[in-house]
C-alpha cells in the first residue's frame, strides 16, 4: 500500500507540472496574438520611395517652364545640380513620413483607433511634413540668394508638394491595411504552432487518465455558451450550438458554423482542439479525430472505411465546397481508437 501511494503522488506531481506548463502557455498565447496593441509592419518600399522621389525632383524642375522638354533639360548642366537638390529634399520628406508613419504604427495602431490615428496622421504625417518641405525649400533659396516669394515657389511648388506628401502618406495607410491581417493570420498560425508544441506533454498524460477522471473532468469544467472570436476588424460572438464544427486545416483552427460553405466563410481562432472540448458540450460535440471536433446535428450517417475507421456523411447543408476531397474525407472519419465511444455517442 505505502509503494501505491508513492506511486499515485509521482502521477499527481507529474500532472500538476504539465497542467502548470500548459497554463502558463495558453495565458502568454492568449495576451499575445489578437490582444497585442502593436504588430510592426515592415514598409519595403526603397526602392519605390528612389523612383517617386526622382519623377516628383524631376516634375518640381520642370514646372513653371512649359517650353522646356524633358529632353532639351537633360542637355542643359544646371539641370543636374536643381534636380539632385531637390531629389534630397524629396528623400528627406519621404523618409520623415515613413518615420512617422513607423512611429505612430507602434503607438497608435489603426484598430484601436481609427479617428485617432487617422487625426495623428493628418497632423504630422501631412502638415509637419509639409512645413518641413517649406522650411527645407527655404534654405535652398536662401543659400542661393533667391527670392522664394517672387519664384512663384508658394503658388506652383508648395501646393504640389503639399498634394505628394498627402498621397505618400495614403500609400502607407493602404500598405498598412493591406498586409496587416497577413501578417496577424501568420502569427496566429505560428503562435498555435508553438502552443501545441509546448502542451504536448500536458496531452500526453492527460489521455492516461482513467474513465472515472475524464468523468470528473466532465463534470467540472465550465460550458462557454457564447465564444468570442477576434478578427484583425472586428469581434465576433458565436453561439457554441450554432457552430457545425472545429477542424484543423494547413496547421490553422477553424470554426465552421451553421451556413459556411466554404473555408473562406469560416473563422481562425488561437486555440487547439484540446482547449476547444474544455468548454463544448459533449453531448452535442463529438471529437472524431486529431483535426476534426463535431456537432451531432451535422451528422445525416456513417459507414465503415479502412480498416477500423468510420466515414461520416453530413447533411447535404454542411458540404464545403472550396476543400479538395482527399482532405475533406480525412477530416470527417473516426478514427478507430474512437470507434466505440462514437458508436455510444451517437446511440442516444
Amino acid at each position: 500500500m505505502p509503494e501505491v501511494g508513492f506511486l499515485a503522488n509521482i502521477t499527481n506531481i507529474t500532472k500538476l507540472f504539465y497542467i502548470f506548463k500548459g497554463y502558463v502557455v495558453l495565458n502568454s498565447f492568449k495576451g499575445g496574438v489578437l490582444k497585442e496593441k502593436t504588430t510592426i509592419i515592415n514598409y519595403k518600399d526603397y526602392l519605390f520611395r528612389t523612383i517617386s522621389c526622382l519623377l516628383a525632383a524631376h516634375v518640381i524642375v520642370m514646372m513653371g517652364r512649359p517650353q522646356l522638354s524633358t529632353f532639351q533639360a537633360l542637355t542643359i548642366p544646371s539641370y543636374y545640380r536643381t534636380l539632385a537638390i531637390n531629389f534630397v529634399i524629396a528623400l528627406i520628406l519621404a523618409f520623415a513620413v515613413k518615420k512617422i508613419t513607423i512611429l505612430l504604427d507602434r503607438r497608435h495602431d489603426w484598430y484601436q483607433d481609427i479617428w485617432r490615428r487617422a487625426l495623428l496622421q493628418f497632423i504630422f504625417g501631412v502638415i509637419t511634413v509639409s512645413i518641413l518641405s517649406f522650411f527645407l525649400v527655404w534654405l535652398y533659396f536662401h543659400a542661393f540668394g533667391q527670392d522664394i516669394v517672387g519664384s512663384g515657389y508658394l503658388d506652383y511648388e508648395l501646393p504640389f508638394s503639399v498634394a505628394l506628401i498627402t498621397i505618400l502618406n495614403f500609400y502607407y495607410v493602404a500598405y498598412y491595411f493591406y498586409t496587416y491581417p497577413r501578417i496577424l493570420q501568420e502569427t496566429i498560425v505560428h503562435k498555435q504552432v508553438v502552443q501545441m508544441d509546448a502542451t504536448r506533454g500536458y496531452t500526453a498524460m492527460e489521455n492516461k487518465y482513467d474513465n472515472n477522471d475524464a468523468i470528473d473532468s466532465r463534470k467540472n469544467k465550465e460550458l462557454k455558451e457564447i465564444l468570442i472570436v477576434e478578427t484583425p476588424i472586428r469581434s465576433i460572438p458565436i453561439h457554441v450550438k450554432d457552430i457545425a464544427m472545429f477542424f484543423i486545416y494547413e496547421r490553422a483552427t477553424f470554426i465552421r458554423t451553421t451556413g459556411a460553405k466554404s473555408l473562406n466563410d469560416c473563422l481562425s481562432i488561437p486555440s487547439t482542439l484540446s482547449d476547444i472540448s474544455e468548454f463544448v458540450d459533449e453531448q452535442i460535440f463529438f471529437r472524431i479525430n486529431r483535426k476534426c471536433i463535431i456537432n451531432f446535428k451535422t451528422i445525416d450517417s456513417f459507414r465503415a472505411c479502412g480498416g477500423k475507421n468510420l466515414l461520416i456523411t453530413l447533411k447535404p447543408e454542411y458540404d464545403m465546397e472550396n476543400i479538395q476531397r482527399e482532405h475533406w474525407e480525412k477530416l470527417i472519419i473516426v478514427s478507430g481508437d474512437k470507434v466505440a465511444e462514437f458508436k455510444s455517442w451517437m446511440n442516444r
